[in-house]
C-alpha cells in the first residue's frame, strides 16, 4: 500500500488564518482532509506491524498481510473507493481502539480476533466498492450480521435459535460483470448482496442516508447506526432507525439546511465537504441535545435528534468546528499542557484545562456567528431567539479568550490562532441588539458563572475562620484579605438551571414561557424566580432571603440572592453575592454551625461593603 505524508502537510499561514475566524476554504478544508488520510494510513500500518507481530491476534482469520495485498490492490485499481472506505469516519475509531488491545492499553470482553480481524472486513469492503473479484474471510462478531462500513449491514441467517458465537464469513465477488456479491457462512447459510447496494433486500439493509438540497447547494450524511465503531462514546449507542425516525431527521436536516444555506452559504459549503456521518442517539426531550465528535472519528458526529431544525443547524455547526479543529491539531500544536490549571468555560459545569477550552471556544465561535448571521435573515419569533443567543455566547465566548491569552498555556501558534478568533469577537461584540437581550444574556451569564463557583470552588478555611470570628465580635472585616478561591476535590452536587432555562424560554418559545409563568412548580421554578425574571425585585429578594435562611448548603439560591440584590440596587451584597459567593456561603455556613445570629443580606452586604475592590467580574485567569 502506498503510504504517502510528511512535509506536504505544511499547512500555509494563510489557511490556518482563514482557520482561526471560524472559516476556511476549499483549499483550506482539502489540506485538513488530506492531512487525515495520512493520519489513517499511519493507522493501518501501526494495526498491521502490531498484528504481525501477535499473530495469533488473527486467530482463525488468515495474516494480515492478505487483507493489506486486497487493500493494496483496490488502492492501485480503483484510488475512490480505497479512499472512501479510508476515510469513513468508524475506520479511524476502529483503528484507534484495536491499537490499544493490541498494545494492552484497553481490555474488552469481546475476543480480541474478531476486532483485529476487522482489517479483512475493510478490504473486503473496499473492494466491493471497486467491484473486484475476489474472495476473503472476515469475522462476523456476534454471530448474526456482518457490517460493511459505509456501505450497510449484512444479516446472515442461523441454522438453530440458540446463543449466537463469532465466527469467520466467506466473502465472495464475481466482479462488476456478474454484480454480485455473497457472503457464506461456514454452515453454507447465504446471503447474496443486491447489484445496487443502496437498495433493500431480505438479508440486506443498506446505509440510511438523509439528503438535503437549497439553493444550488447539497448535504449528505450517513445516519451510521449499526456500524460497531461508529459511536465512540461508550455511554452513548445509537438507535437503529425505522421509517419514522429516519423521516424525522430526512425533515429536520432539510429544514436545517435551508437555514444554513440561506443564512451562511460559504459555511454550508465547507460543512457539506467534511461531515459525511452522523451516529443517531434518542431523540432529546428538552433542553440542548447531546452531541460530540472525536478527533478519531474525522467528519462524524455523534447526536441527539433535536426539537426543531434552528437547533439541528446550530448543532452541526457546533460540531463542524470540533472536526476541523480536531484535523488543525493533528498537523499544529496550538496549547502547552502544563501542571494542573483549569479554567470557567460559560458553556460548562466543571472546571476544563486549556486544550477544552480552546475546542470550546473554537466551536462557540462558530456558533455566534451562525447565530449572528442567521438573526440577519430570520423573522417573526426566530429572529429573536437569534439575537438573544448571540447576545449571550458573544461575549461569553470573548471572556473565554481573553482568558486563555493571559494563561500562559498557549504557543506561539496558539496566540496567533486565539488572537484571530478574539478579533473576530471584539468587532461583533460591538454591534448593538436590543437592551432586553443584553439584560437577559447578562442575567444568564451571572447566574452560570454564580452556581459554577460556588460548585467547583471552597474558599480558604482560613478566611472563612477569620470573616466568621470577626462578624461574631461584631468587627469590620477591614483586616481580611481574600485568599485565592481553590478547586474542590468534589464539585458539589448539580442543581438545575431553572432560572436560565426560564429566561432562554422567553426568548425560543414565549408560549411555553406564559404557561410555565404561572405554573412554575412544573419547572421546578419558585415564586423568587419569577419574581426575578418579571422584574419585581423587592419580592425576589424576600423570597430568595427565605430560601437561602431555609436550605443554606443549597447552591442556586445564592446566586438568586445575588441577582436580586443587583436588580435592587443593594451593591456591596450583589458584588459580594456574584463574584465572591462561595467566600459568602462558605462564612454564612460557619455562622449557622456556631447557631450565631445572622442574616445572608447582612453578611453578603458586610463582606461586598469592605471587598468590592476584590470583586471580579469573572474568574481569575486560572485556577490552582
Amino acid at each position: 500500500m502506498r503510504e504517502e505524508f510528511g512535509d506536504r502537510h505544511q499547512l500555509p499561514m494563510e489557511s490556518f488564518l482563514q482557520l482561526s475566524t471560524g472559516g476556511g476554504d476549499r483549499e483550506t478544508l482539502g489540506a485538513l482532509r488530506d492531512g487525515q488520510k495520512s493520519k489513517r494510513l499511519i493507522l493501518l500500518r501501526m494495526v498491521l506491524d502490531a498484528v504481525v507481530a501477535d499473530p495469533a491476534a488473527m486467530g482463525p482469520l488468515p495474516s494480515a498481510h492478505s487483507a493489506w495485498q486486497l487493500l493494496s490492490r483496490v488502492q492501485y485499481e480503483d484510488p475512490g473507493a480505497f479512499e472512501a472506505v479510508l476515510i469513513h469516519p468508524s475506520t479511524g475509531v476502529w483503528a484507534a481502539h484495536v491499537l490499544r488491545r493490541l498494545r494492552g492499553v484497553k481490555s474488552s470482553d469481546v475476543p480480541l480476533w474478531t476486532e483485529a480481524g476487522y482489517l479483512h472486513t475493510l478490504a473486503a469492503t473496499a473492494a466491493i466498492r471497486a467491484g473486484m473479484e475476489f474472495h476473503a474471510r472476515v469475522p462476523v462478531p456476534d454471530g448474526r450480521t456482518l457490517h460493511l462500513p459505509s456501505l450497510g449491514t449484512a444479516r446472515i441467517p442461523q441454522a438453530d435459535t440458540g446463543r449466537a458465537r463469532p465466527y469467520a464469513a466467506t466473502v465472495r465477488a464475481a466482479g462488476r460483470r456478474a454484480g454480485r456479491v455473497a457472503v457464506v457462512s461456514p454452515r453454507g447459510a447465504c446471503v447474496l448482496l443486491p447489484e445496487s447496494l443502496d437498495s433493500s433486500r431480505p438479508g440486506w439493509r443498506p446505509l440510511p442516508y438523509a439528503r438535503a438540497t437549497h439553493g444550488g447547494q447539497s448535504l449528505r450524511l450517513a445516519l451510521d447506526d449499526t456500524d460497531p465503531y461508529a459511536p465512540f462514546v461508550a455511554e452513548r449507542q445509537p438507535v437503529v432507525q425505522n421509517v419514522q425516525s429516519r423521516h424525522r431527521w430526512q425533515t429536520l436536516i432539510q429544514q436545517g439546511w435551508e437555514r444554513l444555506v440561506r443564512s451562511q452559504p460559504d459555511v454550508a459549503g465547507g460543512l457539506a465537504d467534511v461531515m459525511c456521518a452522523l451516529v443517531p442517539l434518542d431523540p432529546v426531550v428538552s433542553g440542548e441535545p447531546y452531541s460530540v465528535t472525536s478527533p478519531e472519528s474525522f467528519g462524524s458526529a455523534m447526536m441527539q435528534l433535536p426539537t426543531d431544525a434552528t437547533t439541528l443547524a446550530a448543532s452541526l455547526i457546533h460540531e463542524f468546528q470540533h472536526v476541523k479543529l480536531g484535523a488543525l491539531l493533528d498537523l499544529v500544536t496550538l496549547t502547552r499542557e502544563t501542571g494542573d490549571t483549569l479554567h470557567y468555560a460559560p458553556w460548562r459545569v466543571d472546571p476544563r484545562p486549556a486544550a477544552g477550552l480552546l475546542q470550546g471556544a473554537y466551536a462557540h465561535l462558530g456558533m455566534v456567528s451562525f447565530w449572528r448571521r442567521y438573526h440577519a435573515t430570520a423573522d417573526g419569533q426566530e429572529a429573536q431567539r437569534a439575537e438573544f443567543c448571540y447576545a449571550l455566547m458573544r461575549r461569553g465566548t470573548l471572556a473565554v479568550l481573553d482568558d486563555l491569552l493571559t494563561s500562559g498555556q498557549l504557543t506561539q501558534l496558539g496566540i496567533r490562532f486565539a488572537t484571530g478568533m478574539r478579533d473576530c469577537l471584539v468587532r461583533w461584540c460591538a454591534e448593538t441588539l436590543s437592551p432586553a437581550a443584553e439584560s437577559d444574556a447578562a442575567l444568564v451569564a451571572a447566574d452560570h458563572l454564580g452556581v459554577w463557583r460556588i460548585r467547583n470552588w471552597r474558599p480558604p478555611e482560613s478566611d472563612a475562620v477569620s470573616l466568621a470570628q470577626r462578624w461574631s465580635h461584631g468587627l469590620p472585616p477591614s483586616r481580611f484579605d481574600a485568599g485565592e478561591p481553590l478547586l474542590r476535590a468534589d464539585a458539589l452536587p448539580r442543581e438545575p438551571a431553572v432560572r436560565s432555562e426560564l429566561v432562554k424560554l422567553r426568548w425560543e418559545d414565549p408560549g411555553r414561557f406564559t404557561w410555565l409563568r404561572r405554573h412554575p412548580e412544573s419547572l421546578g421554578a419558585t415564586t423568587a424566580d419569577i419574581a426575578l425574571l418579571d422584574g419585581d425585585f423587592d419580592r425576589a429578594l424576600r423570597d430568595y432571603r427565605r430560601q437561602v435562611i431555609a436550605r443554606p448548603e443549597e447552591t442556586a439560591c445564592w446566586i438568586g440572592l445575588g441577582l436580586a440584590a443587583r436588580g435592587h440596587g443593594d451593591g456591596p451584597a450583589a458584588d459580594a453575592l456574584l463574584s465572591r459567593p462561595e467566600l459568602v456561603r462558605a462564612v454564612y455556613l460557619r455562622l449557622v454551625d456556631e447557631a450565631t445570629p445572622a442574616d445572608p443580606c447582612e453578611v453578603a452586604g458586610w463582606i461586598g461593603g469592605r471587598h468590592a475592590e476584590q470583586a471580579v467580574a469573572g474568574p481569575p485567569p486560572y485556577l490552582r
